[in-house]
């Protein structure tokens, strides 16, 4: 990895997750105007790895049939992030979005715009986020809803294509009142746009 970021240094790591916890807390006061209810987003950790690190450490944490959305970014760093729940935990939370009763089975149109919805409010939080604090121009496009293994999802050639790719990978904790569930975000990058997102963290850390 490029300059590899060096997942020992524990005062990079704590600035990159207090940036994408800003972005969660825009993302919890729009989620929670859209259910009428608290919701709760926090980001309790976060590491840089290889894809297919990352890859691996999903695949531990989570069984494989994920749904999620994804969304391309591009600005002074582009590439592709990823919003990933366990697909049981992503019914739940739809469920409890819609506060409708859904089964597994009957996934609809209806669905799957709700789960991008929810994806795009907070993927966009966290690019808000970032922009904001880098004081740089971040745009999102448009999110699609993904379903499908882990591993389909993470190697599929939409996203950056390049083998030395990078990923910045982090631990999300989404809570409505009587649901608590855990996803996973993942930044892919190419290794031009990972350093000057680490350049970008040392400038807001004054180093």
């Amino acid at each position: 990895m490029s300059d590899n970021i060096d997942n020992s240094d524990e005062d990079f790591l704590d600035a990159v997750a207090e940036i994408l916890n800003i972005g969660m807390g825009y993302a919890a006061s729009a989620l929670s105007e859209m259910v009428n209810e608290e919701v709760k987003l926090s980001v309790p950790g976060v590491m840089f790895v290889s894809r297919p690190d990352a890859l691996k450490i999903l695949q531990a944490k989570t069984e494989k049939e994920v749904s999620g959305v994804c969304q391309h970014f591009d600005g002074i760093m582009g590439g592709d992030v990823l919003l990933l729940f366990p697909e049981e935990k992503s019914l739940q939370l739809v469920r409890a979005v819609l506060q409708q009763d859904i089964s597994l089975d009957d996934l609809t149109e209806m669905e799957q715009e709700a789960m991008a919805e929810i994806g795009n409010i907070i993927l966009n939080g966290c690019l808000c986020a970032i922009a904001d604090l880098f004081k740089q121009e971040i745009t999102g496009g448009i999110p699609e809803f993904v379903k499908g293994s882990l591993t389909n999802i993470l190697t599929n050639d939409s996203l950056v294509n390049k083998v030395e790719s990078c990923v910045l990978l982090l631990n999300m904790e989404f809570s409505l009142a009587k649901q608590h569930v855990e996803g996973y975000v993942s930044f892919l990058m190419d290794v031009d746009s990972m350093d000057i997102f680490k350049q970008s963290v040392k400038t807001y850390l004054g180093l």
